[in-house]
């Protein structure tokens, strides 16, 4: 995990006239997880986007030693294709423009569908998909395209518990055993708290940046969402996960 596989440096980040994140720097080893956690407009997807080479830093540097692939928050895609044709297209890098997808090819987006219990869905087409059924689709397509570096913004937004559950499972899997490195939004703290080894803390005013398991604290919690965040332990206080406490809990009716 010593090899640089994405660095930042003096990064800003802009929208239109707005500037969001000054002066970010950080150095990515491979095989790592970073978290980038914030409040909504605070610059999170925009981040993502300049790191995943798709648009501008508005200043600074982004170097990346490896293959990107990234999944956007917004998976509302309009395709003919059905499912397994859609994961197909995560193989085009190794494809010139003439070939087809051939024999190994098929084995990997069927390997990955499997992976992701979607294989009964195979034939159908994606527009007839649920939005989660969809986000675990892309989630597919992008891991069948072998990457080195794995760039997911908000990527269980739209997922239930159960399969919230599987792609960390299998995002971990993949850490442990083919070094794949990963970087994802999420407005869960407990998800980065757990799965990640570095996070970034977007605030409208500063940002955080360093282990996770360091600088994720009750206190940074409420000053980047300004809201109330307490620190629980569970199994003997081998765990401790991060619950929003609102300030004025509901009345419940009796």
């Amino acid at each position: 995990m010593n090899q640089t596989i994405l660095a930042a440096a003096d990064l800003a980040v802009q929208r239109g006239k707005k500037r969001l994140i000054e002066s970010l720097d950080f150095k990515l080893p491979r095989g790592s997880i970073l978290g980038v956690v914030g409040p909504n407009g605070v610059g999170k997807s925009s981040l993502l986007r300049i790191l995943a080479g798709l648009d501008r830093p508005a200043s600074g540097s982004v170097k990346v030693e490896g293959t990107v692939a990234s999944l956007p928050q917004d998976v509302n895609l309009k395709s003919d294709l059905n499912v397994l044709e859609m994961v197909l297209l995560g193989r085009t890098r190794y494809l010139k423009w003439y070939q087809q997808p051939n024999s190994t090819d098929r084995a990997e987006a069927e390997r990955w569908l499997e992976m992701m219990s979607l294989e009964h869905l195979a034939q159908s087409s994606f527009m007839t998909l649920s939005g989660g059924q969809k986000q675990l689709v892309l989630i597919a397509q992008a891991l069948t395209s072998e990457c080195n570096l794995l760039i997911l913004d908000e990527p269980s937004s739209a997922l239930d518990l159960q399969n919230q559950e599987k792609l960390f499972s299998i995002l971990n899997e993949l850490q442990e055993v083919k070094s794949l490195t990963v970087i994802f939004s999420t407005h869960d703290p407990n998800h980065a708290f757990h799965f990640c080894n570095l996070l970034i803390m977007l605030g409208f005013s500063k940002h955080y940046c360093g282990n996770c398991q360091q600088i994720m604290t009750s206190q940074l919690l409420n000053e980047i969402y300004n809201v109330n965040f307490e620190e629980f332990f569970w199994n003997e206080g081998n765990l401790k996960y991060f619950v929003h406490v609102p300030a004025s809990p509901p009345q419940t009716q009796r």
